[in-house]
């Protein structure tokens, strides 16, 4: 028999890592080629990894939470010698990398407490020490008054300074200390508003996994990315029309119409006029990359967190294919079946966050690309038309881009562009 250590393969493109999600097999467990170890998740997709090659599992890399770079051991499987072993590619890892484990949770919160809390007793009143408590209206009576507060001593909780205490000074009273049974119905008041919390409330700590840890690494490289925004409003009166004469057209075939496909056309309409937003940056190299295809990444909201599909060559798609495939992929983004080559390679994103509701927004550049557009919802509002304010149907445009390759006359141009497609969609047409 021969042990043939299973090393992790890159199932994406250029991947560094992936976190196991689950096992479907374990230790002493027989196994055929191209059955299916474990479901792992990479680059935001959820990848079934299958076993190269027959024999018994005895012994597995890591457990559900673990990420483990690609190229880390990943399982050892005993097979017979007269098995041919496939050869892997050397990532430069060890076999026996060990995984990073995932932290421990903290106690659930509604674990019993051991003891009863007991209530904290109030303080009592003493002189003040420091800043002077005073409420703010007791700070302006005693202004008023040419009062220093300092020479106050206060009859309040806790020697809080009241605003009768001022006016007492003021009058030339002696400042006098609080009586014991004044103090005492003070103590009394506070302590009847401390607040108890709950036995058991702590604090709940989860591991940073999944999606929102990718979240997390993307939002880190953004930071490196020196944004610049435009907003722009646009009478969307025509788009409107456009979508409603089609829409029940659509229907027919099964298709649902968004707006969706028609910011896809104006933006790819716009990227053939401005290149330097269809690229990339690489600072490293000190290059810019202008793509000459236009593979549109649209940011979708799961369960689990976002997600970007990305449209390949949207420009050689109708607004009906357009359609079509965004359904598609929104569906398998949200059961999270989408590949990871549907993920990859996206020259320019979409954010629509008007589909729930907002407005406004500031989209964040997703590296090495160099732009974003968001669309916010399409609502009614006044507008000059013609000289008149009229009420029309409206549709908030923001775009960002690195200001490293694009400058603020680049980018007014650019919202320009896509909006002048989008108030007029007859201008489509010839991309539909």
């Amino acid at each position: 028999m021969t042990e043939f250590n299973f090393k992790l393969p890159d199932v994406g493109e250029g991947l560094s890592e992936g976190e196991i999600v689950r096992w479907l097999v374990k230790p002493g467990d027989r196994v055929k080629p191209d059955q299916i170890l474990a479901e792992v998740e990479t680059d935001k997709a959820v990848v079934e990894i299958p076993s190269p090659v027959p024999g018994t599992i005895k012994s597995l890399g890591g457990k559900p939470g673990d990420v483990l770079k690609i190229g880390a051991a990943f399982a050892v499987i005993e097979v017979d010698a007269s098995v041919k072993l496939p050869q892997q590619k050397d990532h430069g890892h060890a076999p026996a990398a060990t995984p990073q484990p995932a932290p421990a949770k903290a106690a659930a919160p509604d674990a019993p407490a051991k003891a009863a809390p007991t209530l904290v007793s109030a303080p009592t009143a003493s002189a003040p020490t420091g800043r002077v408590q005073a409420a703010p209206a007791t700070r302006k009576r005693a202004t008023e008054l040419g009062v220093d507060l300092a020479t106050v001593r206060g009859s309040g909780p806790g020697g809080r300074v009241t605003t009768e205490d001022v006016e007492r000074a003021a009058a030339g009273g002696a400042p006098t200390a609080p009586s014991a049974a004044h103090a005492a119905a003070a103590s009394a008041r506070l302590a009847t508003r401390l607040v108890v919390p709950p036995a058991g409330r702590s604090d709940e700590v989860i591991p940073l996994r999944g999606i929102r840890r990718r979240i997390a690494q993307a939002m880190n490289e953004s930071l490196t990315v020196p944004h610049i925004w435009d907003w722009y409003t646009l009478d969307a009166t025509k788009l409107v029309e456009a979508r409603a004469s089609l829409k029940d057209e659509f229907a027919k075939e099964g298709v649902k119409l968004t707006y969706l496909p028609f910011f896809i056309k104006a933006i790819v309409g716009a990227l053939k006029k401005f290149p330097s937003f269809n690229a990339t940056l690489d600072m490293t190299k000190e290059e810019i990359v202008y793509r000459k295809r236009y593979n549109i990444g649209l940011a979708m909201a799961t369960d689990d967190g976002l997600i970007v599909p990305v449209v390949h060559d949207a420009d050689m798609k109708s607004i009906f294919d357009l359609a079509i495939e965004i359904s598609e992929l929104a569906e398998l983004t949200r059961s999270r079946k989408i590949s990871p080559d549907r993920l990859a390679d996206g020259t320019f994103n979409v954010t629509n966050f008007g589909s729930y509701g907002a407005r406004m927004g500031t989209p964040i550049i997703k590296p090495p690309q160099v732009a974003i557009s968001g669309f916010g919802a399409i609502h009614d509002d006044v507008i000059a038309v013609g000289g008149q304010a009229l009420v029309r149907p409206v549709l908030p445009i923001i775009t960002s881009t690195d200001h490293r390759v694009n400058d603020g006359e680049h980018l007014g141009t650019f919202v320009l562009t896509l909006a002048s497609f989008l108030s007029d969609p007859v201008k489509l047409l010839g991309r539909m």
